[in-house]
């Protein structure tokens, strides 16, 4: 590690090299087992080099600087938490200063925005890294200290209107929604705005992709504090579904986006019923016209059923209760789109468990009133029995829905 930190003050093209190797030496201690980390010792020289590295007035290319946060990065990943929570804690402080830094850089043309945005990704990735490794320990704290500072700064990055940097710190935030839990709503309302356009840009489609999937996060930290926001989010969630310019990618999120709505709001999603089951129902049936002999296509098509099954097990799961009995109308269908999924043998392991799960959710969620939907699609029996074998997550979803229809059936 000497060796490399003394390299990465070498030319730019052989510190680019050295920081790859300092990202590859700390991937390979992911998954180490012991309590403290071998990388703890070298940690403050490690960051200092590459914070260096990154600094360099001779970054006339850009790939030093990436590498250099890449391999920061990778670093923070596999740093041991709580021994290491001081020195990420003044990373944090140190990388919050830098993004500060960009709002004051002189633009006079395009390629001075260009740089802007390009070192406000890398800093708000960097971020990302440390927001997710604090929340998932007892360092929260640290996080819950800095979200303030932390918000603000990812709202500044917003305001520069540049595609890259709106993914990077909309993927941040989605990490801080996660730490930050219920308190989070009262970054709800400067936020919103930022979010609805993220939603809306069908151009630029992976930043939809990403609002999307901040939008999931958002509904498990918030719960139903969410409801405020949700008439907006599902006006413009079903626009973009039936938006034929939308890249057909960030269909299947939504639907797994409806599924983490209803689980936040509960039986307050019966109001959307009427227009997210049609679409639900209409996307089952598009599956059918998708071309088997093009692996693209096929992959498409199980990311397609596992969106639909997680909206489907999220529907049921938030209704379920005294509202249970809206959802009878759309069983039928629910289980005839899953033995058409059964009996396709293209599925993965992921729409097997998440087919799996909807029976079970189905049959937890409307009690006895489905035993007849049950008794006539009699193919749950086969699907079950083929899923008990496997040893596998796949095993004990099985059992767990083989449990609930026969409390259900037996009831």
């Amino acid at each position: 590690m000497g060796v490399l930190l003394e390299s990465s003050k070498d030319v730019p093209n052989v510190a680019e090299k050295v920081c790859g190797a300092i990202y590859f030496l700390a991937q390979g201690y992911e998954d180490a087992e012991s309590m403290s980390c071998v990388l703890t010792p070298f940690l403050p020289n490690a960051i200092a080099s590459l914070l260096s590295a990154a600094d360099r007035a001779d970054t006339t290319h850009f790939r030093l600087r990436a590498s250099a946060y890449e391999a920061l990065n990778e670093i923070v990943r596999v740093s041991n938490i709580p021994e290491t929570a001081g020195i990420i804690s003044q990373l944090l402080q140190e990388i919050m200063r830098r993004l500060n830094l960009t709002f004051d850089i002189q633009i006079l043309s395009s390629g001075d925005k260009e740089k802007q945005s390009d070192l406000q990704a890398l800093l708000c990735g960097v971020l990302q890294v440390i927001i997710q490794k604090l929340s998932s320990s007892d360092a929260k704290l640290i996080i819950a200290q800095a979200a303030d500072q932390l918000m603000h700064l990812f709202l500044r990055v917003f305001a520069c209107h540049s595609s890259t940097v709106h993914e990077e710190a909309m993927l941040a935030i989605g990490a801080l929604a996660y730490a930050t839990g219920p308190d989070f709503v009262k970054y709800m309302p400067n936020f919103f705005t930022y979010l609805e356009a993220g939603l809306q840009n069908y151009e630029e489609y992976q930043v939809c992709s990403i609002s999307v999937g901040v939008v999931g996060d958002i509904c498990r930290a918030l719960e139903d504090k969410v409801l405020p926001y949700c008439d907006r989010i599902m006006t413009v969630l079903l626009k973009d579904l039936s938006n034929s310019m939308l890249n057909r990618s960030v269909k299947p999120p939504i639907f797994s986006c409806f599924g983490d709505i209803a689980l936040a709001i509960g039986e307050n999603f019966e109001k959307y019923l009427p227009y997210a089951m049609p679409m639900l129902q209409g996307a089952a049936g598009l599956l059918g016209t998708l071309d088997q002999s093009d692996d693209d296509m096929v992959d498409y098509g199980n990311q397609l059923r596992r969106g639909i099954f997680e909206a489907y097990s999220g529907i049921l799961q938030g209704i379920k209760g005294p509202k249970a009995q809206l959802m009878i109308p759309y069983g039928t269908h629910l289980l005839q789109f899953t033995e058409a999924v059964f009996r396709d043998r293209s599925r993965d392991e992921i729409v097997t468990k998440a087919a799996v799960a909807v029976l079970g959710d189905l049959a937890d969620t409307l009690g006895p009133s489905s035993k007849d939907l049950f008794g006539s699609n009699l193919f749950h029996i086969e699907f079950l029995r083929e899923c008990l074998d496997s040893d596998d997550e796949v095993g004990e979803t099985a059992a767990w829905a083989q449990g609930m229809i026969n409390q259900a059936m037996e009831s």
